[in-house]
């Protein structure tokens, strides 16, 4: 059984992962931000969303996996890397998106309600 500090700790993992994707995402997109943060971060996303890996991606657990330590490892190096004027003025950036993530979050579900209430009709009007 997983205890509850250990599930936790887990969730405060992956909050702090998706807040540094974030902040490197506005990071990127700061004038600031030197130019060999930049590639690797643009060699980091074409390495996630490429055919090719070290480890093709339909192995069982291991292609993710490489994928998944690759990725966070290389995002808190890479936060590490940043000049304090810029990871500042992009972690404000993140949270002013944070405060707004519930209203993105009630849009989606909403349109996502909306699709499937049509998909439902249609289908219900072609089988009449």
């Amino acid at each position: 059984m997983i205890k509850v500090g250990k599930l936790f700790r887990f969730w405060s993992w992956i909050k702090l992962i998706r807040e540094n994707a974030v902040i490197l995402f506005y990071a990127w997109r700061h004038p600031q931000t030197p130019q060999y943060v930049k590639g690797i971060l643009t060699a980091l996303v074409i390495y996630l969303v490429s055919p090719i890996d070290l480890l093709p991606d339909y192995l069982p657990l291991m292609g993710i996996a490489d994928d998944a330590t690759l990725f966070t490892g290389a995002m808190l190096y890479l936060t590490n890397l940043l000049p304090a004027t810029v990871l500042t003025e992009s972690r404000q950036q993140s949270e002013k998106w944070q405060r707004r993530m519930p209203y993105i979050m009630l849009a989606v579900i909403a349109a996502g309600i909306a699709w499937i209430a049509i998909i439902i009709l249609v289908i219900g009007k072609l089988l009449q």
